[in-house]
């Protein structure tokens, strides 16, 4: 059962190659840790070199022999992730395991991409499913497995086409929520659309965890976000099981949606959970894949 799973249960992951985008910090540095640990090469891929180089060394203390190594992936430059697929394409082979892990969280004040996009839509979003369309080849020769992460907050997201840059009116927490709905609505739509070449997509969410993903909540937040922390709080080492899980577990499928359980008065344990209802709107997912492949300049070959 999942809720009894813990890392032991990782099979032998020697010959296989993963990617763990922000595996710099938080959730990310425990998964890729992990992954490392059980014999994946590791590939890291941070906005902040030196984060990345210091996490490798960091990582190397706790297992020597483990292959890891991290490359500059900025997901709010559409060319550096261009850069970061580029390099990747030339160096491997193939791809077993894409964790698309790395996000911002409640930026104060209305930013935008190099690109010009809304800044957490941009970076969440748009930045992953560009990756993810420039790997793909790679991770199809591996029957490769691709999991997002998304958040708890998913549900209440909204996505408004008609102002995808919060012109009209902006607020950190939705324009959070809208990035978060939107990854599942991606992650939901590839699975649809790479069942034949027996490529799997999978949505999973961390629970709450005190990582670097909420250095940008405003001091007025703070106060409320340590209180849900301390009441639904997990450390981000079991934080990154739901994304362990659905990277090595074959009996996890596109169909499922893995979560921590956040009852206060239960164990922290991973668990299926439904999807957000909104995430299951075909009409609304087949308009977001438009929209991201005309902003992204990224059409996916099937």
């Amino acid at each position: 059962m999942i809720a009894q799973w813990t890392p032991d249960q990782i099979p032998n992951l020697q010959g296989k190659t993963a990617i763990v985008t922000g595996g710099n910090s938080g959730v990310g540095y425990y998964t890729a840790l992990e992954l490392a640990k059980h014999g994946a090469n590791v590939i890291i891929g941070s906005r902040d070199i030196k984060r990345g180089e210091d996490a490798v060394i960091k990582m190397k203390e706790t297992a020597p022999h483990i292959q890891v190594s991290v490359h500059q992936l900025n997901l709010a430059e559409l060319q550096s992730v261009r850069h970061f697929a580029n390099i990747m394409t030339k160096s491997l082979s193939g791809i077993d395991i894409l964790i698309n892990n790395a996000g911002i969280m409640s930026v104060p004040t209305r930013e935008l991409t190099v690109d010009g996009f809304e800044m957490h839509l941009g970076t969440n979003h748009l930045g992953h499913f560009a990756l993810t369309g420039l790997l793909l080849p790679l991770i199809e020769t591996q029957n490769g497995r691709i999991v997002t992460v998304s958040a708890l907050s998913s549900q209440m997201g909204h996505i408004d086409f008609s102002d995808l840059n919060m012109d009209k009116k902006y607020r950190p927490i939705a324009g959070y929520n809208r990035s978060k709905l939107a990854n599942i609505l991606f992650a939901r739509e590839l699975n649809r659309r790479v069942k034949h070449k027996n490529v799997t997509s999978i949505a999973v969410h961390p629970g709450t965890s005190p990582t670097r993903i909420s250095r940008n909540t405003s001091s007025g937040l703070k106060g409320s976000a340590q209180l849900l922390m301390k009441l639904l709080g997990t450390t981000p080492d079991i934080s990154a099981w739901p994304s362990l899980i659905a990277a090595t577990d074959d009996k996890v499928t596109g169909e499922n949606y893995i979560g921590l359980r956040m009852n206060p008065f239960k164990d922290k344990t991973p668990v299926l959970v439904d999807f957000p209802k909104k995430s299951l709107d075909l009409q609304l997912a087949e308009k977001l894949w438009s929209v991201s492949e005309k902003l992204t300049d990224v059409h996916y070959q099937f």
